[in-house]
């Protein structure tokens, strides 16, 4: 991504760009025009971490389960989870879920073998697991999106989810925040969005198409088997027995 920049200079440049005076300084301003500004950058950077799984704002949730506990505390900066990244590492196999509320009740109120694979959902604010582990401890693990679109300029690796500083780094690209903020802001004053609208979605699908590359596409996929196979043994010389019977 290019480099980063903070909150003023996001905001100069989009008031500069849109036919409006410069403000020295945003947070702080009283002018109700870039305080206008400052809160539509909030929407803005909270509508970009909902619109796409940024792999900069990718990150790792592991935890280790407790004897008889079902619920646990997602991250302060969770948005949401990547699908199928949820693991079990201790005993080497995937999560089964997310299960729904109707699944959920079928879980706990039918009759059933829970078997020993681990189901889970999200429940308000907490990762939920069942069965509850009482057989010992397990590693589980899953990535997710960070809410945390801004970077304290002061406190290395403090995030934030909404504008408190001038000097706040933006964790987007500077310029795809700045195409939004234009559309947000000449939105809300109710004229006409065509030509922001067209810049921003052009800047946006590029950014997406290129941020985290492409795999080689197939017309005819195979699924591959997880237990040993052609698709995952190394190639080389490998000794399988002499030839004679057992």
């Amino acid at each position: 991504m290019s480099q980063k920049m903070n909150v003023l200079w996001v905001i100069q440049r989009s008031m500069v760009e849109m036919g409006l005076p410069k403000p020295v300084e945003a947070v702080s301003n009283s002018d109700i025009t870039v305080q206008q500004m400052v809160t539509l950058l909030d929407r803005a950077g909270t509508d970009m971490v909902a619109g796409y799984p940024w792999t900069h704002l990718i990150k790792e949730f592991v935890f280790t389960t407790v004897e008889g506990q079902i619920s646990y505390d997602l991250p302060d900066d969770w948005s949401y989870f990547i699908n199928q990244t949820q693991w079990d590492r201790t005993n080497h196999w995937p999560l089964l879920g997310p299960k729904t509320a109707a699944e959920w009740q079928w879980l706990k109120g039918g009759i059933l073998s829970s078997g020993p694979r681990i189901r889970y959902r999200v429940f308000g604010d907490k990762f939920e697991i069942f069965p509850a582990n009482n057989s010992g401890e397990s590693e589980l693990a899953m990535e997710y999106v960070s809410a945390n679109w801004l970077q304290d300029a002061n406190l290395a690796n403090t995030g934030r989810q909404l504008v408190q500083s001038d000097s706040d780094i933006i964790l987007f690209d500077p310029w795809l925040v700045s195409a939004y903020l234009k559309l947000k802001y000449w939105e809300s004053k109710g004229l006409d969005t065509t030509a922001y609208t067209k810049d921003f979605v052009g800047l946006w699908d590029t950014k997406i198409g290129k941020s985290a590359g492409a795999p080689i596409l197939t017309t005819a996929p195979r699924a591959r088997s997880m237990l040993i196979g052609i698709n995952n043994i190394p190639d080389g010389s490998w000794n399988v027995g002499n030839g004679s019977a057992p």
